[in-house]
């Protein structure tokens, strides 16, 4: 998209933006159909964040990215806050999901297709994060392997779409198993070490000559196929070609956006220095007299000089409450106005007008009044306040006496005896092993004892596959689709944990923990690695196949503990996902502890539930962006009370754990269809005459992994070879292995399940 095209867009999207805002301002009547007015105006402001952020992916003038970075912000905790008030509003089919939301009425009424609402994850959830590896290595963690290398961006990515659901094995592939050391490459690093610089330019040159030869030669013979008439597959072979320009288009104008960015940050620095220099002076002077003023007012009505300039500090936050005191929806509503201004007097006449071309490079001034000269007071002002300080300790030595200072002293000391009831301290902090660790040592445990889960990070939320449909279970009630689930991971998991700003301003709407449940194979693993993926999140995976027979004791396990919720609120690491795997073993009740089927539960991991319900309830903030994900397929085999938060008032070990719940269930007919395309269009380049109907029709009770291990199975590497002469032309080469079976579990026991979780509630979620 051209520079011209991006700022026309965003001069649209604004406009949408302001009349959303102003009709919601005017029409905050909704004492008619509350649910519908609330549903219209998410999917409204849906719509517009779809659209904004495509001007944030397209614009490359660092100054505007800021802002639009804002907004986008600002829309991300509006769409959360209204689908919050949809969660707790009763929906018009009584049969749908609890904490999923209903838009049949509202999408119908704007006339709005439900992939319309699926807009790609906001770009800048993901760009301020740095890798897994670069924050792990930044953090001084020692690892003895490469095991968080980043995906070659060239390798096939056919798997990206088809991981299956491990609920209760853990694949190799996706542990954190350290691989063996490569003796050869050990070798070939010491005899380029060894070499002169002309000749290591020699082999650096040869190498590249080769990769890009290597890379070269598929693109030729296919050339040389179709020239001769031995291919039959251009169409395919243009379109994936196609995809592949579009990729290095997107990786360019990434580059593009890094160079400007850093360049503008080389700007901002050489401005401070400017700004240091000639106005640093009369700044300092203008934040003294500030400060002297100040002072001399609270002299003057108190009769008493202030001990410290807090109050002097929270003057402007408690002018700001007060001035926020209005209409809830107005208070809600002013980010969003204060966004729409700041576009007006900056941009709009610049984007749309004449100045379009300047507007492309950096505005100094601009930089200096939003940024530079802010910075160089925060600077400037810690020395003034201690000089300050001084000096009112100095003034108030002289003016009281011993015998005042005495008094002082003894009522601040009864104040502090009569203070509010202490916390009980953590667990992990009674350890002395723990209390000598650092932050650095303690991920370094982590990562050497394999429980940072290396994760595919080229997920995305599209990966989740099936359609937009409602999907009766056997109790006649609505399960969620698979659009459902999208819709609200992305709601409740992606969009809040994208950054500070956002986490910060949605505190009440926020999740501390998410619950995952349903049969095994229905992709509760691959959407955990998606909202991993899409955030940029470090993965702490606990479970029992991650721990085995470590951490047994009772002090190694608080220990563990500890360390995990320490590193996860690092700020350094942050966003960071805990994910329990076959969460019910750790909340197994008393009664199961003791009985229950061996095979089906470990008991043995019980004794971390106490630490992970304290932890969980008393040590995570809802400001802190960590998020726990509990997967399971056996959600009846924990203790209700112990998995079901209940609120924060009372002991935090009584508090329950998770604090929203989603079911994954069966796949339906239609969806197993989709599954069907997607797994054998992986495997398959050539056309396919298959009909996917019946494959999904004979495939009836199969999970998503179970079909993917089906095609995997079939279309094997000796068959991909002959398909140029034997495609798989007919759904006879998969009904072999479709044999006629049941459901591996039943919905109706996630269907007792979420009545269970609800309570006396009909609904299921």
């Amino acid at each position: 998209m051209s520079s011209e095209s991006n700022d026309t867009l965003w001069d649209r999207t604004i406009a949408a933006l302001k009349q959303v805002v102003q009709e919601e301002e005017a029409n905050n009547d909704t004492s008619g159909d509350e649910y519908t007015h609330y549903a219209k105006l998410y999917v409204r402001y849906t719509l517009v964040l779809a659209d904004m952020n495509k001007v944030y992916d397209s614009c490359l003038q660092a100054q505007k990215r800021l802002d639009i970075k804002m907004t986008i912000e600002h829309i991300i905790c509006r769409v959360i806050r209204l689908r919050n008030c949809l969660a707790k509003l009763p929906p018009p089919n009584q049969s749908s999901c609890e904490g999923l939301v209903d838009l049949n009425s509202a999408l119908v009424e704007l006339k709005i297709s439900p992939s319309q609402l699926e807009a790609l994850t906001p770009l800048m959830l993901k760009e301020g994060n740095e890798s897994v590896s670069t924050r792990i290595a930044k953090m001084g963690a020692t690892t003895s392997s490469s095991t968080f290398e980043e995906p070659d961006s060239d390798a096939n990515s056919a798997g990206t779409a088809t991981l299956p659901d491990n609920d209760d094995e853990q694949d190799d592939t996706t542990s954190c198993a350290q691989p063996e050391i490569d003796s050869d490459s050990e070798n070939k690093e010491n005899i380029v070490n060894t070499l002169d610089d002309n000749h290591a330019a020699a082999k650096i040159q040869a190498l590249y000559r080769g990769s890009f030869a290597r890379k070269q030669v598929p693109y030729e013979r296919i050339q040389i196929d179709n020239f001769i008439g031995m291919s039959n597959s251009s169409k395919e072979e243009e379109i994936s070609q196609l995809d592949a320009d579009i990729a290095s288009l997107h990786q360019q104008r990434a580059q593009e956006q890094s160079q400007c960015q850093q360049s503008y940050e080389a700007e901002l620095h050489q401005l401070k220095d400017t700004v240091l220099e000639e106005e640093g002076f009369a700044m300092q002077r203008e934040l003294r007299e500030e400060r002297i003023r100040w002072i001399t007012e609270q002299t003057v009505t108190k009769h008493v000089l202030p001990d410290s300039l807090e109050d002097f500090y929270g003057k402007d936050a408690n002018q700001a409450e007060i001035a926020h005191d209005d209409a809830t929806t107005k208070k809600e509503l002013k980010p969003l106005n204060e966004c729409i201004e700041i576009y007006e007097q900056r941009w709009k006449g610049r984007v749309v007008g004449p100045d379009r071309i300047k507007s492309q490079a950096v505005d100094s001034e601009m930089a200096k009044d939003l940024i530079v000269r802010n910075q160089v007071r925060a600077e400037l002002t810690p020395g003034i306040d201690e000089k300050l300080l001084a000096n009112l300790q100095k003034i108030k030595a002289t003016q009281e006496g011993d015998k005042k200072s005495k008094k002082k002293e003894k009522t601040t000391k009864g104040k502090k005896k009569g203070g509010g009831k202490k916390e009980k301290p953590l667990p992990g902090t009674k350890l002395s092993e723990v209390k000598d660790m650092t932050v650095q040592q303690m991920l370094s445990c982590l990562v050497q004892n394999g429980l940072v889960y290396n994760y595919d990070n080229r997920h995305k939320i599209s990966n989740f596959i099936g359609p937009f449909e409602a999907t009766c279970n056997a109790s006649t009630l609505n399960a969620p689709n698979a659009w459902e689930l999208r819709m609200s991971v992305r709601d409740l998991c992606i969009l809040p944990m994208g950054t500070k700003r956002i986490k910060s301003s949605i505190q009440d709407e926020s999740l501390r923990s998410i619950l995952f449940y349903g049969p095994k194979g229905s992709g509760k693993t691959l959407m955990m690695e998606i909202v991993a993926s899409e955030i940029g999140a470090l993965v702490i995976h606990l479970s029992s196949t991650s721990i085995g027979n470590t951490f047994e004791d009772g002090n190694e396990a608080t220990k563990l503990i500890h360390m995990i919720f320490t590193v996860a609120k690092e700020e350094a690491l942050s966003p960071v996902i805990i994910y329990l795997d076959n969460c019910h073993e750790f909340f197994l009740g008393k009664s199961k502890k003791k009985g229950g089927n061996p095979d089906a539960m470990n008991a043995s991991m019980t004794r971390f539930q106490k630490l992970l319900l304290m932890y969980k309830n008393q040590y995570l903030t809802k400001e802190d962006r960590v998020l726990v994900i509990g997967c399971t397929n056996m959600p009846a085999a924990g203790d209700m009370k112990l998995m079901k938060w209940k609120g924060s008032s009372g002991k935090a070990e009584k508090q329950g754990f998770f604090e929203h719940a989603l079911y994954f269930p069966n796949t339906s007919n239609s969806s197993r269809s989709m599954l069907w395309k997607e797994a054998i269009r992986k495997k398959v380049t050539c056309p396919c005459q298959l009909d996917f109907d019946l494959l999904a029709h004979m495939s009836s009770g199969y999970s998503t992994g179970k079909i993917f291990e089906i095609v995997n199975e079939v279309l094997s590497n000796d068959r991909l070879k002959t398909l140029a002469s034997s495609p798989p032309s007919e759904q006879h080469d998969f009904a072999p292995k479709l044999l006629p079976m049941e459901q591996s579990q039943s919905d109706q026991i996630f269907v007792d399940f979420s009545r269970q979780w609800n309570g006396s509630k009909t609904k299921i979620s």
